[in-house]
């Protein structure tokens, strides 16, 4: 009887060890990270430390209003802010490039709570044609806006640091399978909103100018950022989803609109050291508030009611756990996505890929 009941009594405790034990609690395999593209995916127990390095770089080429694809004539035969000359845009964007490096860190002080922090640099690199001005009154002599000559092609580019972010990972829920915890935190805006670059001028001269709202490394606003995770896992596949938001609490002159994202991915699990996953994103961003009145070049990103869209966004990932350095070995991530049914407030460029690279070192 006493075999028994020993053997009893050491089943029931692997059972409940099972039970608050998930499946996923090492984090040692490559499918236990989500995406490299979703942020807080995951927390920690007590006493870990996590650091991480993040590189995302998306690219933008051509000019769209609403969901419409517009030509180089159709944007400058567009009006001008009013009271800003010349009457019509004379200065349309050709393509952008922007990189964003993101270091964080990660540390829990107990089961139920994980602290993260990160800062965040970017740089930005536009391409530009300036085309000959209407004339003063009206388009002049029946020039057309599809006539005006091309004067000449330039770029402006700007980078620094853009933010830093306090946030708070917050067990809800924990099963041997499931998972599902809130994130709550502040981000700040370091960068001046005052960044300069050399145009080429409608008129064919170059001159100094405070560049377009786009093209600012920051916008000087404090946000509130929030979001709600749900990871569901079994031996070699997890689903997950994410809703959450940054939603500005102060700012100065002008900001940037609240944005909000809704995200869903699959992994499938190849080994222990690799994992693939899948993708769904959809993203809005409010209109830009407020404005600068130095930012009054002749071009569509200086206008703010030229800001705000929604988009979906299908991605393709790889998760890879590789030992580089002693101790835990480090998992690398690799993302693709691709922009669209992309909705425009205005006139904007259009998003045409990002990819996000990124490694995770557990201490």
């Amino acid at each position: 009887m006493r075999t028994y009941a020993r053997r009893i009594l050491l089943t029931t405790s692997l059972l409940t060890s099972l039970y608050h034990t998930p499946t996923f609690a090492d984090n040692s395999r490559a499918i236990d990270h989500g995406p490299i593209g979703v942020m807080g995916d995951h927390y920690h127990k007590a006493g870990e430390w996590m650091v991480s390095a993040r590189y995302m770089r998306m690219h933008m080429s051509g000019n769209q209003t609403g969901s419409d694809t517009l030509s180089d004539a159709e944007v400058i035969a567009q009006n001008n802010a009013p009271g800003r000359m010349p009457g019509k845009l004379s200065v349309v964007p050709d393509d952008m490039d922007m990189g964003m490096l993101m270091l964080g860190a990660m540390y829990a002080p107990s089961d139920r709570v994980t602290l993260m922090a990160m800062i965040m640099a970017s740089s930005k690199d536009m391409g530009l044609k300036s085309y000959q001005p209407p004339a003063m009154m009206g388009m002049g002599s029946g020039m057309s806006a599809s006539s005006r000559d091309l004067v000449g092609s330039f770029s402006t580019s700007t980078d620094g640091i853009e933010a830093i972010s306090f946030s708070g990972l917050f067990r809800l829920r924990e099963s041997v399978q499931s998972r599902t915890h809130m994130t709550v935190g502040l981000q700040q805006s370091l960068a001046d909103a005052d960044a300069t670059d050399t145009v080429l001028t409608p008129m064919g001269t170059r001159m100094r100018m405070r560049l377009p709202y786009s093209m600012q490394i920051g916008d000087e606003a404090l946000r509130l950022k929030l979001a709600i995770t749900h990871v569901h896992q079994s031996e070699s596949w997890v689903f997950g989803g994410q809703a959450g938001g940054k939603f500005k609490l102060d700012s100065k002159q002008w900001n940037f609109g609240d944005s909000q994202h809704y995200t869903g991915w699959v992994q499938r699990s190849l080994n222990h050291r690799l994992s693939y996953s899948g993708r769904l994103t959809y993203e809005r961003a409010g209109t830009l508030e407020g404005m600068d009145p130095m930012i009054m070049a002749p071009v569509q990103t200086a206008i703010p009611a030229n800001y705000g869209y929604r988009q979906w966004r299908i991605g393709v990932g790889l998760n890879a756990v590789i030992p580089l350095l002693p101790g835990a070995p480090e998992r690398l991530g690799i993302e693709i996505e691709r922009p669209f049914d992309v909705q425009v407030n205005g006139i904007q460029m259009t998003p045409k890929w990002r990819i996000t690279l990124g490694l995770q070192k557990s201490l």
